[in-house]
């Protein structure tokens, strides 16, 4: 049925019979460009916008409107990596300008890949009458060019956890039918990516992504992995159903993201081509190898540009096994208390305890010389003070001032928060901690023994990312349960939907200070330290912040007066905020309280789920 099904590619109709902008040839395009006002990036590509508009309802020849649109691309692509700025590494929901400025960029995207669109479908109609031009390579390389825009729509959607709603999946897939139709899928091209590619691998960059579980990465994350598939695409292959296996297979017919080929559930029309990641992913171990052999943190690209270890091998991971759900979830509507983050998840397993009180003890109290840095008047002083050259008499005549004025009723002085906070007692200590550890309440829509899927529907936080940890509790328990973020997905409206993923029923929390060669100990960093997982085979771990901590680091452990020394073993579990390692003990410091319950670090209990 290959050959039988029609395109379902749509272009405008070429209405206009005239273009206002600039003349219709190369060189009036560039000079067009020179007079853009390239500071203003927002009116440079509304000015684009509208150019596209009108080129793609334009009469004109297919080698002229290619030529035209080659010339405006590379502004086009440079003010969107600017303006994406204002975007990205944002709030999860978009103020109003930033939002705009997103749909912007996406409607040049559109517009972008329409116009190679009309040039490719105009190419292959009137390739008798085309001269000075090979049509099956000006046909090639406008297809890849419409892939790749196209390709760019559904990495933004990926990029700002968005369903992808403007059938960017079935524009992408009918591009690809198109060149398969016309066998112009493994010619190589001057690629838009200033690399020279094929239309195969061009294809593959956003269906690779979609494989890879892109709700569970971050933004930052997103843009490293689709700058490393311009590279590794072709490492993949891609192929009738009839002819190899894959893990993965797409319907070429449909609108939606490839699938798990084994889940064979394709309408009989369906007209299968398969992902075999197997080589692919084979060259990824590899390099993970020689990175973890050479104790870097990833593949850099640039310095904007990382993929990160914990990254790579999420990728791994994702291309080479079937990841199913091993729980049933059951619909709840249950109220949950969260907390966001290493600090706030260390405070509220602590019992509301601070740092310095989980270190030294729940009665500590900072010592004068620790309070120096932050009294002024305690400092000492580098330079004379002023106030002992005031003339002596001039003090005296404003106490005899002072003491005419004497009945005069006392005056009240105002503090700010701030302020009184760190002059009053501790209760505004207390108050003070936890402004700076919100709760947020959030309603679990179901659940299952691994997790829960959560409705955000109130204001989310500032930053709230894929790999987070959190803690979260039921109403009616005062136990705090350790979490990540496993995957976030914005609905319409404002609803969020936040999938998490339990890690442990509960923590201890430590400070850590990383041993440095000849006994040195960095200052302390929170850590929580995870019970023996029996049930699943997982021993004692310890949850650290994401940077600083690796495999083979000895570690000295802090909590309430108490010491000991850990070596970190195997790293289980990374996201881009934290890691997760398994320790032995090391010898044991000289401690000032020698009772076997200080001698061991604090398990909570055995088994993980059993008061769950």
């Amino acid at each position: 049925m290959s050959d039988i099904s029609p395109l379902k590619l749509r272009i405008p109709h070429q209405d206009l019979d005239q273009f206002g902008l600039f003349p219709l040839t190369v060189e009036g395009a560039e000079a067009w460009i020179r007079e853009l006002p390239v500071i203003k990036t927002r009116e440079t590509v509304q000015q684009l916008c509208e150019a596209l508009e009108q080129l793609n309802r334009i009469v004109l020849p297919a080698a002229q409107r290619y030529a035209i649109l080659e010339v405006l691309r590379p502004v086009l692509q440079a003010a969107v990596a600017t303006l994406s700025r204002r975007f990205l590494n944002q709030p999860l929901v978009l103020p109003a300008e930033p939002q705009q400025i997103a749909e912007l960029v996406d409607q040049l995207h559109g517009r972008a890949s329409t116009g190679y669109t009309v040039v490719a479908i105009h190419a292959i109609r009137d390739r008798e009458v085309i001269q000075d031009v090979n049509p099956a390579r000006l046909t090639c390389e406008a297809v890849q060019r419409a892939l790749w825009f196209t390709a760019c729509r559904i990495v933004q959607t990926y990029q700002l956890h968005q369903p992808s709603d403007n059938a960017a999946w079935q524009r992408l897939h009918q591009l690809y039918m198109l060149a398969e139709r016309q066998h112009l899928t493994r010619l190589r091209v001057d690629a838009a990516i200033a690399a020279r590619t094929t239309i195969t691998a061009t294809y593959l960059i956003p269906l690779l992504l979609a494989c890879c579980k892109p709700n569970q990465l971050r933004q930052s994350d997103l843009t490293a992995l689709v700058r490393s598939l311009q590279q590794w695409s072709e490492l993949a292959t891609l192929e009738p159903d009839s002819i190899t296996s894959g893990l993965f297979a797409v319907d070429i017919e449909g609108d939606q993201p490839p699938a798990y080929s084994s889940a064979r559930r394709w309408p009989e029309t369906a007209q299968l081509r398969v992902i075999d990641t197997a080589g692919l992913t084979e060259q990824l171990r590899e390099l993970a190898a020689t990175d973890r052999k050479h104790g870097s943190q990833g593949i850099v690209f640039d310095k904007d540009t990382v993929l990160h270890s914990n990254v790579l091998q999420h990728v791994i991971d994702s291309l080479s096994s079937v990841s199913m759900r091993n729980f049933n979830r059951s619909i709840i509507d249950q109220q949950l208390q969260v907390a966001l983050g290493l600090s706030s998840t260390h405070y509220y397993t602590a019992g509301e305890q601070t740092f310095k009180q989980v270190l030294y003890g729940s009665h500590y109290q900072p010592t004068v010389s620790e309070r120096i840095p932050d009294n002024p008047f305690l400092r000492p002083r580098k330079q004379p003070d002023p106030w002992e050259e005031v003339d002596t008499d001039d003090s005296i005549q404003r106490q005899e001032h002072s003491a005419d004025s004497a009945t005069t009723a006392p005056q009240e002085i105002e503090f700010d928060p701030t302020s009184k906070a760190a002059l009053l007692a501790s209760e505004d200590e207390e108050a003070a901690a936890r402004a700076r550890h919100p709760q947020f309440q959030v309603r679990a829509v179901n659940a299952s023994p691994g997790g829960y899927c959560l409705e955000w529907d109130t204001a989310l936080p500032g930053k709230i990312h894929s790999g987070d940890i959190l803690c979260v509790r039921e109403a009616d328990n005062s136990n705090w349960i350790i979490a990540s973020i496993r995957w976030i997905s914005r609905l319409d409206g404002a609803h969020t939907m936040v999938g998490i993923e339990l890690l442990s029923p509960r923590a201890t929390p430590y400070g850590a200070c990383i041993l440095q060669p000849g006994g040195v100990a960095s200052e302390p960093i929170r850590v929580l330290l995870l019970p023996e997982i029996s049930l699943v085979g997982q021993l004692q771990t310890l949850v650290t912040p994401r940077n600083g901590f690796r495999e083979g680091q000895k570690i000295l452990l802090l909590r309430g007066g108490e010491e000991f020394k850990v070596k970190l073993q195997r790293q289980v579990a990374a996201t881009a905020a934290f890691s997760q390692f398994e320790f032995r003990r090391l010898k044991q410091t000289e401690l000032s309280d020698s009772s076997p319950e200080h001698n061991q670090p604090y398990l909570p209990f055995k088994s993980l789920w059993s008061d769950i």
